[in-house]
């Protein structure tokens, strides 16, 4: 089975606006706290994956929240999220799927849905602190990419 990372929608934002170019991170109102050496960091530990997963709530999500910015800088996100999904993994589940998992009333549809997936990966890699815990506690393959910034995990998974 190949090694697979599914991404919350916030990091998901940070990946789009870094391959966009990663000096906007800074600037994008959806990305001010994040850097471009956060975008590395990201993408280091996705070069670790053979399968990226995303989920479709959280590809809506996205697509809304990389959109606050100016019109052709808009349009260029969207392009890249366009090109990131045509080569991810898409995971499509429908509204009483998620709303059936118990953590929906504490995380969202969005959060929950990752949560759902969490599964049947290999990873979820979060930037979300009730996410991680939640995806932890059921699942034990939560990874806080709070804890990759500050180096408390490399890309071995080895807590430093």
């Amino acid at each position: 089975m190949a090694k697979s990372l599914l991404l919350d929608t916030n990091l998901l934002v940070v990946f789009v606006v870094g391959l966009l170019d990663p000096s906007i991170i800074g600037r994008h109102k959806r990305t001010r706290d994040y850097t471009p050496e956060d975008f590395a960091a990201l993408k280091s530990v996705l070069d670790n994956y053979q399968e990226l997963w995303i989920t479709s709530q959280s590809v809506a999500e996205t697509s809304n929240l990389v959109r606050q910015t100016n019109r052709p800088e808009a349009e260029n996100l969207l392009t890249v999220l366009s090109e990131l999904v045509s080569s991810s993994k898409e995971s499509n589940m429908d509204s009483k799927a998620i709303f059936s998992v118990p953590c929906v009333q504490t995380l969202g549809v969005t959060d929950a849905g990752i949560a759902k997936k969490s599964k049947r990966v290999t990873n979820l890699l979060t930037a979300d602190l009730d996410l991680y815990l939640e995806v932890s506690r059921l699942f034990g393959n939560a990874i806080n990419f709070n804890h990759v910034r500050t180096g408390a995990w490399d890309l071995n998974g080895v807590t430093a």
